[in-house]
């Protein structure tokens, strides 16, 4: 009878053990003894369990499209099959009289007369295989789930992290000094509602030369790994490594993003960019749209009497809007009085910083090596254990907690930044992204400068929030020292 030959191993790992070579030799041997002539030998490195085994299927073809009956030779049962799904097809074959299955190691042969009792050693030999892989999946799961709950990841390191080798031998992740920054500047930027995910992805071209997908960008902006949990499968397990981020930071992001996946607003099915931001002067009540002859048209809904309001179309709205943005811009003058205050604000922070952190540095050495001589003198046995448990608590929670305001100020340091960057960015490019930006971003743009707006006679009236009244009125005055601290309201109309 012609033969074919089928030794295989599940993976890479497998293979260079020579199991492959050890498994032929044997089948060969098998092969002479049994006076079988070998047409093929297929040495295959695949799983069983995979829903479409390639090659194995590529072998079933061959045998197949034979003229006559072929002994499928292998050395055990489970180097066939570790699952029910190949039984009926091979079955099939087997009662065609096509082929002839040899089980080498569990001396069994099924062929097309094979009685009750060999096809039951077979069925039970695939059950067998089909619950070590069952078990040996179940084990792996609880290891999984183990290292999990002890704080360990179990795979690469996300971006900002990297996977690194203890000396002891022992895998670990830490942050990586420029893409953790990276990562940093991501939620500070995103965090102060001035960006949306395509202009943070324009940054971080524009000043790490980093070009990044918006689908990263927004897996990164909610990976909670950063502040110290790791998210697997809806379920979040506190990790051991450090964070690069502060909760509060994450959350921060977390509500900003909410609010730009809003659904925009609507009316008759159709998305309007105004509604529901402005009011009318004269009555007080909403500034209605409405879409007329292939216009957009908004107007007061007259709600308590009629009163004869005008219509104002869309594009006028919007050029008054632009007139609100540009009235804030600064000239190069202008930006260079601002520059010079918050370069004087940078080194009163820079001193304060200074001083600040060396208190706390000190503070922090002070109580590791409090815990270190206790350590020594519970090893020497001149304390007792309740006293240096207790002791060992108080200095790792003074300890912590001055480690705690180090990492504030950074925070603090951070977010300083963040803010100016926000407030030059939005003073300095507003007419440019109110006029570029999607519905809700713009919408969010308006509400962050402006405030209060009304329609009285086709023209808009505004006020600018804190701290846009100041750079509206260091615009106008060019005196920016003596408008810091001005706090009087501002009212704006187009005109």
């Amino acid at each position: 009878m012609q033969a074919v030959i089928l030794a295989r191993v599940s993976s890479k790992e497998q293979e260079d053990n020579n199991s492959i070579p050890a498994q032929t030799r044997r089948l060969l041997e098998y092969a002479a003894k049994t006076d079988l002539t070998v047409l093929e030998t297929y040495q295959l490195v695949e799983s069983s369990t995979k829903a479409n085994r390639r090659k194995f299927n590529e072998l079933i073809t061959r045998i197949k499209e034979s003229d006559s009956r072929v002994a499928l030779v292998v050395d055990t049962i489970d180097r066939l099959q570790r699952d029910f799904r190949e039984s009926v097809m091979l079955n099939e074959l087997r009662l065609e009289g096509k082929i002839e299955l040899h089980f080498v190691r569990e001396n069994l042969v099924i062929n097309q007369v094979s009685n009750s009792a060999d096809i039951l050693r077979w069925d039970m030999g695939v059950m067998f295989a089909k619950s070590y892989v069952t078990q040996l999946s179940d084990n792996v799961r609880r290891s999984f789930e183990q290292k999990l709950r002890n704080g360990e990841w179990l795979s690469k390191a996300p971006f900002g992290y990297v996977n690194v080798d203890t000396p002891d031998g022992k895998k670990w992740i830490e942050p990586e000094s420029v893409n953790a920054q990276i990562v940093m500047n991501m939620y500070f930027w995103y965090s102060t509602s001035s960006y949306s995910m395509k202009e943070v992805r324009r940054k971080l071209i524009d000043e790490h030369s980093l070009k990044m997908p918006v689908s990263m960008v927004d897996r990164i902006l909610k990976n909670p790994f950063y502040y110290g949990v790791m998210r697997v499968k809806d379920k979040d397990y506190p990790h051991k490594y450090t964070p690069i981020l502060a909760k509060e930071l994450f959350d921060k992001v977390q509500d900003v993003k909410v609010g730009f996946n809003k659904k925009a607003f609507k009316y008759a099915g159709l998305p309007y960019y105004y509604r529901g931001l402005m009011r009318c002067s004269d009555c007080g009540c909403s500034i209605s749209p409405e879409k007329s002859k292939g216009y957009i048209y908004y107007h007061c809904t007259q709600y308590k009497g009629k009163h004869g309001a005008a219509y104002v179309r869309e594009e006028e709205l919007t050029d008054q809007l632009m007139m609100a943005f540009n009235a804030i811009k600064l000239s190069p003058t202008q930006y260079a009085q601002v520059s010079e205050v918050l370069m004087a604000s940078h080194g009163d922070k820079v001193k304060y910083k200074t001083q600040h952190t060396a208190h706390l540095q000190a503070e922090l050495t002070k109580h590791q090596q409090r815990l270190e001589k206790l350590y020594e003198a519970h090893l020497d046995g001149t304390i007792d254990n309740d006293f240096y448990m207790r002791k060992v608590a108080e200095y790792k929670s003074a300890r912590d907690s001055a480690k705690a305001r180090l990492d504030a100020i950074d925070m603090a340091d951070d977010s300083f930044y963040a803010a100016i960057d926000s407030l030059i960015n939005v003073a300095q490019r507003a007419p440019e992204l109110l006029e570029s930006s999607e519905m809700e971003y713009r919408r969010r743009l308006i509400n962050l400068v402006l405030q209060n707006l009304t329609i009285k006679d086709k023209q808009l009236r505004w006020e600018y929030r804190k701290p846009f009244d100041i750079l509206y009125r260091t615009a106008k005055t060019s005196n920016w020292l003596g408008l810091v601290d001005d706090s009087r309201t501002l009212r704006v109309c187009y005109s």
